[in-house]
C-alpha cells in the first residue's frame, strides 16, 4: 500500500482507503471533463491493480491510469 499510496501522491490525486485492499480515488478539475473517480483493487499475492472508473471520460481515465501504473513499483 505505500507504493500505492506514492503513485497517487505523485500523481495529485485524492483517495481514501475504504477498505484493505480498496482505494476510492480522484484526481483533476470538477469544472472541467479532466475530473475523474475511480476505485482500486489491490492484489498483493499477484501484485496487480485492478481500476475501475465511476465517473469522468475514458480519456482522461486512461490518462491518470497510465501515470499512476508507470509511478508504481509493484
Amino acid at each position: 500500500m505505500r507504493e500505492i499510496r506514492k503513485g497517487l501522491d505523485a500523481s495529485s490525486c485524492d483517495y481514501e482507503r475504504r477498505e484493505r485492499f480498496l482505494v476510492f480515488c480522484v484526481q483533476g478539475d470538477e469544472h472541467t471533463e479532466s475530473l475523474v473517480r475511480w476505485e482500486l483493487v489491490v492484489w498483493e499475492l499477484l501484485r496487480q491493480l485492478i481500476s475501475e472508473r465511476k465517473s469522468g471520460t475514458s480519456r482522461a481515465f486512461k490518462n491518470i491510469a497510465s501515470k499512476i501504473a508507470n509511478e508504481l513499483k509493484l
